[in-house]
């Protein structure tokens, strides 16, 4: 089986773009200019841990970022709690879904921001 740990290691800059590909795309399709500020973070943080990853704001950039997107996700499924009850239940149910599992990708990338510039300096 692969070492997820390893996994994270190599590919957290990577992660963090594709999160903020996500952030994009949820923004877009939601109208939403606020979905700007994860995406930013996001794709600030792959850079970051890409080309800087020793610097000491690295590890606090990419930590409140997935600080950030977990907190927005979560309160999108607190928002749409209310919602499975009515007309829109199904349109609740999936926004449930995809921000729940956003919600635990961000969670990843709290472990994987953390974890890459600490080995980048013990080097």
């Amino acid at each position: 089986m692969p070492d997820v740990r390893a996994f994270l290691n190599n590919y957290a800059a990577y992660l963090f773009w594709v999160v903020a590909a996500v952030w994009v795309a949820i923004g877009v399709e939601g109208g939403s200019v606020l979905m700007a500020w994860p995406v930013v973070a996001c794709a600030l943080s792959g850079l970051l841990l890409k080309f800087r990853p020793a610097w000491k704001i690295t590890f606090s950039w990419a930590a409140s970022t997935a600080v950030l997107g977990l907190l927005i996700s979560a309160y999108q499924v607190y928002a749409w709690v209310p919602l499975l009850a009515g007309d829109f239940s199904v349109l609740a149910a999936s926004a449930l879904g995809l921000f729940a599992v956003l919600a635990v990708v961000h969670l990843f990338l709290l472990y994987a921001g953390a974890v890459k510039p600490l080995q980048t300096q013990a080097r």
